[in-house]
């Protein structure tokens, strides 16, 4: 074979190896959200919450967090649920869970709307049904908001009521979650459109996930007697075998002109050796110290 064709082949071959490290897709989970609007109740947060999430999972790329493993873990940790909760603590359970982002979000508008005319004992109808839902995406690295889009959805109906009979519609579900879904696929369009990117993969430069994230620094997302679950693993570059110290964070120090954390210290527990290393965690045992509590962080 011509040593042109060898190199290519080459080539190819080793594109095929660093593609899936290079294309890791984010990943990404979905909270309650807030209901705003005057009618449904919380029931209306959590659908849409599902909604976003089976419309993330179907529409884009991005690898979504299941929901009830999130709302398991809410619960357990005594956090919120809803989408009133601040970018900073939405970051803390990005972390948590092992995200790259949590998407939190309100419905603004959810119900219906009427108006008719008519003369000579027949009366014609119409009814509105609308749904607003306004939806932001933390990164979970910085806590910032990185992405604040409103998703709007409307259909209307017709009736026809004759002397006082027939046609009549009062409050139609059907058509008001059919507006629900049309404001979440409009925030799917544009969430898709976002160019989301993973913390775990590799942008460029020839090095791999792993490579890049070997000085990672994970938290603990369980702790049971001396077993731990760390919500990092091989993509972040950890391997089983590894010791790994555990700090609580401490007292931040910020600049009293400005008010900015300019140091923050942090008090080391122990160690843990890790026994079993997955792509997004990892399982460790208690080698050294006690005490260690989840949201804990883990450091080579």
């Amino acid at each position: 074979m011509p040593l042109f064709f060898r190199k290519l082949a080459l080539l190819a071959f080793v594109s095929l190896l660093v593609a899936p490290l290079s294309w890791a897709a984010p990943r990404i989970a979905v909270m309650d959200f807030e209901n705003k609007a005057q009618h449904g109740g919380w029931r209306i947060g959590q659908g849409a919450a599902d909604m976003l999430t089976t419309g993330l999972v179907s529409g884009t790329n991005l690898e979504v967090f299941e929901r009830a493993r999130l709302n398991s873990i809410l619960e357990e940790q005594n956090f919120g649920q809803s989408g009133r909760v601040d970018p900073s603590t939405a970051a803390q359970i990005g972390k948590i869970i092992g995200v790259d982002y949590i998407v939190t979000g309100a419905v603004t508008e959810y119900g219906q709307s009427g108006s008719g005319a008519g003369g000579g004992g027949v009366n014609v109808g119409k009814k509105g049904y609308h749904s607003s839902v306004d939806v932001r995406i933390v990164d979970v690295n910085t806590s910032r908001i990185i992405l604040a889009e409103t998703g709007s959805g409307s259909k209307s109906s017709v009736n026809v009521r004759v002397f006082g009979f027939g046609g009549g519609e009062s409050f139609n579900e059907k058509h008001a979650t059919a507006t629900m879904r049309d404001a979440i696929n409009d925030v799917v369009g544009k969430i898709s459109k976002a160019n989301l990117k993973s913390s775990g993969g590799s942008s460029g430069g020839g090095s791999t996930a792993a490579a890049a994230s070997s000085s990672a620094t994970a938290l603990l997302a369980d702790v049971s007697g001396k077993s731990v679950i760390l919500n990092m693993g091989s993509s972040a570059g950890f391997s089983v075998g590894q010791e790994l110290t555990i700090k609580r964070k401490g007292r931040e120090i910020k600049d009293p002109a400005t008010g900015k954390v300019i140091k923050t210290t942090y008090d080391t527990l122990g160690k843990i050796k890790l026994t079993v290393v997955e792509g997004a965690y990892s399982e460790g045992t208690v080698v050294d110290g006690s005490g260690f509590q989840v949201g804990d962080s883990a450091h080579p």
